[in-house]
């Protein structure tokens, strides 16, 4: 039987003070750090499929910077680029890796330096999975009353010995807590969960965090609760509340992040981390696990019925990878792990998802014989919105921005036919 081997790490990237945050649509050049943010990786091999996986606490990363990190992180480590994957918190609250000049340090040297430390710390590990559900702490901010996705996935590892190694969780909830006015750079509720996980488990355990399908999902804190208690008349975000007809005296829009705290993404990241410890504890790793990695190519261009895609400037088509007239190529990578207790997957999508398109996936994906899929947001890329086919219909701003790159509408219903079609492959 093979001996499954893991290691973990983390390296705190270095903004610099005054740097311009990413996340919302206006300059907001930061006064100080409130908490450190952070490369997090995890390398898990099987003797025949080394593959390393890295949480990153920014918003977005394109195309090109993850080209670039896996191509050094494989130099490092020999793990083959293909079989690295990268994924982002989605803090709004964090330069951008795309601006050089806004990091002391290149915060692509710092990932690499993540994956590497990981791999060098490989030692007899086992793996376990499983899930749970999350409720009261997310929002529909399309629409206040369709549902949201409230599963928590976890996955395990233990050293040989039982000693804890690390933990992947992935849940849906915008990491928007703090809004536009906060200038203070931080991982939002994703970091501050991590880093409470970190104190609780001691030692070197390391906590990475994955944002699932979370581009419809608004957290739903403390001071947005009270609001909607109050019954104060309400617009969702973007121009979508105009479908509910007129809202006479509407105030304030669910998207409007203004006046959010740190306390109130240590209220979120609690919560998280009481289901995911309820989780763990419910977990039996187990050192007989099989890894595998796929991906397919998805074209996200539009039909020819469709509004034609947009011609990009050139620096933002280039960070993309190579999107041009009638091509847009989507990365969708699939990470496998089979132990005697079923079958798990990540599937990576290089851009924001709605909630129910990670429903539909996880349906198909269970339906095929897939215990734990889970759907990873801003993976491997980040290529804006990908709404499903009917949301082009009604608008908004996750639309605007889609349309804005030249997504089409039937780029969900592609992924999903894609990514079915690969599963099968590996059950």
């Amino acid at each position: 039987m093979p001996i499954l081997l893991a290691g973990a790490a983390k390296v705190a990237l270095k903004p610099r003070v005054g740097a311009d945050l990413v996340g919302y649509s206006q300059e907001q050049l930061t006064t100080g750090i409130h908490d450190e943010i952070h490369a997090r990786a995890l390398v898990l091999d099987d003797s025949t499929t080394p593959i390393a996986l890295l949480s990153v606490e920014i918003c977005v990363l394109p195309f090109l910077l993850v080209q670039m990190i896996r191509d050094a992180a494989s130099l490092r480590t020999g793990i083959r680029p293909e079989n690295i994957f990268i994924f982002t918190t989605h803090t709004h609250s964090a330069p951008g890796m795309h601006q050089p000049g806004d990091w002391d340090e290149p915060a692509v040297n710092q990932c690499v330096e993540a994956i590497a430390a990981a791999h060098d710390s490989r030692q007899p590990a086992q793996i376990g999975f499983g899930f749970g559900r999350l409720e009261g702490y997310s929002i529909n901010r399309r629409w206040l009353d369709r549902p949201v996705d409230p599963a928590l996935g976890v996955i395990r590892v233990d050293r040989a010995d039982g000693s804890l190694l690390a933990a992947l969780g992935c849940y849906a909830n915008h990491a928007v807590v703090l809004g536009y006015d906060n200038l203070l750079i931080s991982g939002d509720w994703p970091g501050a969960s991590s880093r409470m996980l970190e104190d609780d488990f001691g030692g070197d355990f390391v906590a990475l965090f994955a944002q699932s399908a979370c581009g419809d999902v608004n957290p739903l804190t403390e001071t947005v609760r009270r609001r909607l208690e109050a019954g104060e008349p309400v617009k969702a975000i973007g121009e979508v509340s105009s479908l509910y007809g007129s809202i006479a005296g509407a105030t304030w829009d669910i998207g409007d992040r203004a006046g959010g705290t740190f306390e109130e993404a240590e209220v979120i990241a609690r919560a998280y981390n009481a289901e995911l410890r309820k989780v763990w504890d419910r977990i039996r790793p187990e050192a007989d696990a099989a890894l595998w990695v796929d991906r397919v190519i998805v074209n996200a261009a539009p039909t020819p019925e469709e509004p034609p895609q947009p011609e990009l400037p050139p620096d933002y088509a280039a960070a993309m990878g190579d999107v041009r007239p009638g091509n847009i190529p989507l990365e969708q990578m699939f990470v496998g792990i089979t132990t005697p207790a079923g079958k798990a997957v990540l599937i990576g999508h290089p851009g924001e998802t709605f909630s129910e398109n990670a429903v539909e996936l996880r349906k198909h994906a269970q339906r095929i014989g897939y215990a734990l899929p889970l759907l990873v947001g801003y993976a491997n890329g980040w290529y804006s919105y990908l709404p499903p086919s009917y949301a082009y219909d009604e608008g908004g701003y996750e639309v605007g921005a889609a349309l804005f790159i030249g997504i089409s509408r039937h780029t969900q219903d592609r992924l999903l036919q894609a990514a079915i079609e690969v599963l099968q492959r590996h059950v």
